[in-house]
């Protein structure tokens, strides 16, 4: 399986064109976002399109918290409770 991410500040601001060309992407590919401005950017719209697996920005986000906390020696959490956290869930 193919892997592309827009690790770029492209798809922020209305009108951004896309981060690349995605007329080459593999319709098997998994496409996945750092923009976290909406869930659904107009990148990930046309890899959608095109048949690609998504991953949204926000999902991107909640993975890496927990590898950071680590990393710098901090008590860390997993993806899934950051995710409840996100949706207003102290429990």
């Amino acid at each position: 399986m193919s892997l592309a991410v827009n690790a770029t500040p492209l798809g922020m601001t209305e009108g951004d064109p896309l981060p690349m060309d995605v007329a080459r992407l593999d319709p098997a590919a998994l496409v996945g976002e750092v923009v976290m401005r909406a869930e659904i950017t107009p990148f990930l719209r046309a890899a959608a399109a095109r048949g690609c697996a998504l991953q949204v920005g926000t999902d991107m986000l909640f993975e890496q918290i927990p590898a950071y906390l680590d990393f710098f020696g901090f008590p860390t959490t997993t993806p899934e409770h950051l995710r409840h956290l996100a949706q207003g869930r102290a429990d």
